[in-house]
């Protein structure tokens, strides 16, 4: 009896997963974003790796110098720096995720937070991607997300804002 339940209580995560999954769906304005949206796997993956500091909703956190997702992660996929970028940076390029889970987690994230940005053109991540530039991490992210966005303001586009080294410290 406990192994029946057992069964039907994993099948109750996935049925979740896919019904959140669902619900992201309907804000993605193009079929073509709706299948990296839907994908249950990738939605695990980012609330297991990604949103202890990005959140469960994109927002990021400015005060601990996190950016938002919403509405400039997708600016960042037009451009192959902005693409090495996401990859690169510390929490993608550490994770335990495999390479091609990274490249659905950023499929995932791109389709969810910035489809309107990603209608144009968008080549999704693969494996290969991710595994070409994944070894060659950051040792400050910091001048490189400023030139990721001034080369998007060139463009006409802004990124959400990034305050790392911006902050005050609170005093004890």
């Amino acid at each position: 009896m406990v192994n029946f339940w057992r069964f039907f209580g994993n099948m109750g995560g996935a049925v979740a997963l896919s019904i959140v999954g669902h619900a992201y769906a309907q804000t993605a304005p193009a079929a073509a974003n709706e299948a990296y949206v839907l994908s249950a796997d990738a939605y695990k993956d980012y609330m297991l790796q990604c949103a202890g500091c990005h959140r469960y909703d994109g927002e990021g956190v400015d005060r601990r110098s996190v950016p938002s997702f919403r509405n400039s992660i997708g600016l960042l996929s037009r451009l192959p720096a902005g693409r090495a970028y996401m990859i690169r940076v510390p929490g993608a390029a550490q994770s335990h995720l495999s390479n091609a889970e990274l490249a659905g987690v950023l499929n995932w994230i791109v389709a969810t937070y910035g489809p309107q940005q990603s209608l144009i053109d968008f080549s999704p991540f693969t494996a290969g991607e991710v595994g070409a530039s994944r070894p060659y991490r950051f040792d400050n992210v910091v001048p490189i997300r400023q030139e990721l966005s001034r080369q998007l303001s060139v463009l006409g586009y802004e990124l959400s804002t990034y305050t790392f080294g911006q902050n005050e410290v609170a005093s004890e």
